[in-house]
């Protein structure tokens, strides 16, 4: 008698094939909805941080009849002080390897570290060092060694509400943002393997003209005499500057601005934006000298500080605004609320909404 052996039908290779197919098809369908869905939600994640540092910014101004100055400096000044030149502050007060010499540099955001939850990061900061100096463990000579102890100085410390979930959730010098400039990019000399947190993507609003010296990546800070002079010019692109009428925003060098200062209405000014950082340029050879931003925190100035000379998402320049949400931005206005606000916007409104007594009101935007 013959045994017959049944054999077990298997996947053809055509039928194989049409089965990844089809998972192929679904990924490609799929995969978009994902990828749009956690966009999504990170921007509202965005917007939160906005407004948990616009909050911190309120009750500062609660506690100190005043909202934080934009950085601290002390008077250090590079530049031209004639009548008709341009001075502007020493950058190197921030990264100079020089402690106990009363130097600064810090930021408006460390100012507001207690009313973000940090109290005990602000106290573990060292008031007689500049920013490099609470960046670098090897400082640490206290009793305790607290900074030792944690395994980095208060300066490194990375804040989850710091970051644009969108972009990044640490300080990331190792790859994608490896060419932008870090405090120890800088510095005369480092003890230790260099900065490896206290990353930012949120700054402040100067106001609505020219900041910076591009060269020296330092604020300009004219004297008396010189914004006397160049407010009797015709104004140009060259001589546009922040602390012209017209023109100054919630932050600059030790500033103190009171909400009543705020001539344009709280909801008509900006306080806080999103940082340009130049995520999408990855490959340093395909950026120009304008396209290298700071990062940092501590590091009151070029990290920390924006002007709405020009419109936010163009990636032109690294004191203007930037985000990683596409044509979308989110910024944090002087009454506490956040807003998203499109790349199209027209650029006398962003002006506008970046200054603090243009006397011209802002349509809705």
């Amino acid at each position: 008698m013959r045994l017959v052996q049944k054999r077990s039908r298997g996947f053809t290779l055509i039928e194989l094939l049409v089965v990844i197919a089809i998972v192929a098809v679904l990924v490609a369908i799929l995969l978009p909805a994902v990828q749009k869905a956690r966009e999504s939600a990170n921007r509202t994640r965005c917007l939160n941080n906005i407004k948990q540092i616009s909050l911190a910014m309120h009750n500062y101004h609660d506690s100190h009849n005043t909202l934080p100055p934009g950085y601290v400096a002390a008077p250090l000044f590079l530049g031209d002080a004639t009548p008709t030149g341009t001075r502007f502050r020493d950058p190197r007060e921030a990264y100079e390897n020089n402690q106990n010499l009363g130097l600064h540099g810090t930021s408006w955001m460390f100012h507001v570290l207690p009313y973000l939850e940090q109290s005990n990061l602000y106290e573990l900061w060292r008031p007689d060092y500049n920013v490099f100096g609470n960046s670098e463990v090897l400082y640490d000579n206290g009793a305790q060694l607290i900074w030792r102890q944690l395994g980095y100085a208060p300066a490194q410390a990375e804040i989850t509400a710091f970051y644009c979930p969108s972009r990044r959730s640490r300080i990331d010098n190792t790859t994608t943002f490896s060419h932008n400039k870090f405090l120890d990019t800088d510095a005369q000399q480092r003890l230790s393997t260099g900065i490896r947190g206290g990353g930012n993507d949120y700054v402040g609003c100067a106001g609505s003209g020219r900041l910076f010296n591009p060269q020296s990546r330092s604020v300009y800070d004219l004297t008396g005499d010189q914004i006397q002079y160049y407010s009797s010019q015709i104004r140009t692109p060259a001589n546009n500057f922040n602390q012209l009428s017209f023109n100054t925003g919630i932050f600059s060098v030790n500033s103190s601005v009171r909400f009543g200062d705020i001539k344009d209405g709280l909801s008509q000014t900006i306080m806080i934006s999103e940082a340009e950082r130049f995520e999408g340029l990855r490959v340093p050879s395909q950026r120009t000298f304008d396209q290298v931003a700071s990062d940092g925190w501590a590091w009151g100035g070029p990290a920390t500080l924006f002007t709405t000379l020009d419109g936010p998402n163009k990636k032109l320049f690294w004191g203007y605004a930037g985000s990683a949400h596409g044509d979308i931005i989110m910024v944090g206005l002087a009454d506490g609320s956040g807003r998203t606000v499109t790349k199209a916007i027209g650029l006398p409104v962003w002006q506008n909404l970046g200054n603090i007594s243009s006397g011209i009101p802002v349509p809705n935007f």
